[in-house]
């Protein structure tokens, strides 16, 4: 049975509508204050996107959510050791992970990675999270919704305030929301977004603090 997305959804279901599938909804930019994140799990190799139309099992037995049901045996994400290196490549391998923990989190339901490696002030991060978890309680699912940012500077400036803000190109790839096997939302896919990406660093390694849009675009 498709859901009503009235007022009287639940709130995960409106989060949805508004936060799911943005790579983490862009932030304040003044709200640059950074927790440092606890050290992620791993497992196995997380892989790559998928449309979220097919059905068959992979080799390692991942089968993509469809309309028929959602994914199953979803490799966990696993961060490498270059994305704890405070350096122009060892930002762009935390993306990376940050990427594979988002769609982990989209495909299962399990923020937990996501929540490791996010600041506690990214409340938009935050709410976007929630609302996955309450997507999955409510024995919805979801299909695609990979997130992507690529840095687009030569080199890493750490701002007075002692947070990261290089220039980047946000994509994110459409995902669906399922009810019952019914498609009961729609996201469109995104594109080389220009943003500013807001990243601290610690003792303990990297943490995403927010997005910011380029003024102008």
């Amino acid at each position: 049975m498709v859901r009503s997305w009235s007022a009287g959804a639940p709130i995960g279901v409106v989060l949805l509508a508004t936060l799911l599938l943005t790579g983490c909804a862009p932030g304040e930019p003044g709200n640059d204050d950074a927790a440092a994140p606890p050290s992620p799990g791993s497992s196995s190799p997380a892989p790559t996107s998928s449309s979220g139309e097919g059905v068959a099992a992979t080799a390692d037995g991942y089968v993509p959510a469809s309309l028929e049901g959602p994914a199953r045996n979803v490799p966990e994400p696993v961060m490498p050791a270059l994305a704890k290196e405070e350096s122009l490549e060892g930002a762009q391998a935390f993306l990376d992970y940050w990427s594979d923990a988002m769609w982990f989190a989209y495909q299962t339901g399990d923020t937990s990675y996501a929540r490791d490696i996010i600041s506690p002030h990214c409340e938009a991060c935050l709410e976007e999270l929630d609302a996955v978890e309450s997507v999955y309680i409510d024995d919805l699912w979801m299909t695609g919704g990979r997130p992507s940012i690529q840095l687009s500077v030569d080199e890493l400036v750490l701002a007075q305030d002692g947070v990261y803000k290089p220039l980047a190109k946000y994509s994110g790839e459409g995902g669906k929301l399922i009810d019952d096997g019914v498609m009961v939302e729609e996201n469109a896919p995104t594109s080389d977004e220009s943003t500013l990406v807001y990243l601290g660093f610690d003792d303990t390694g990297w943490v995403y603090i927010t997005m910011a849009p380029v003024a102008g675009e």
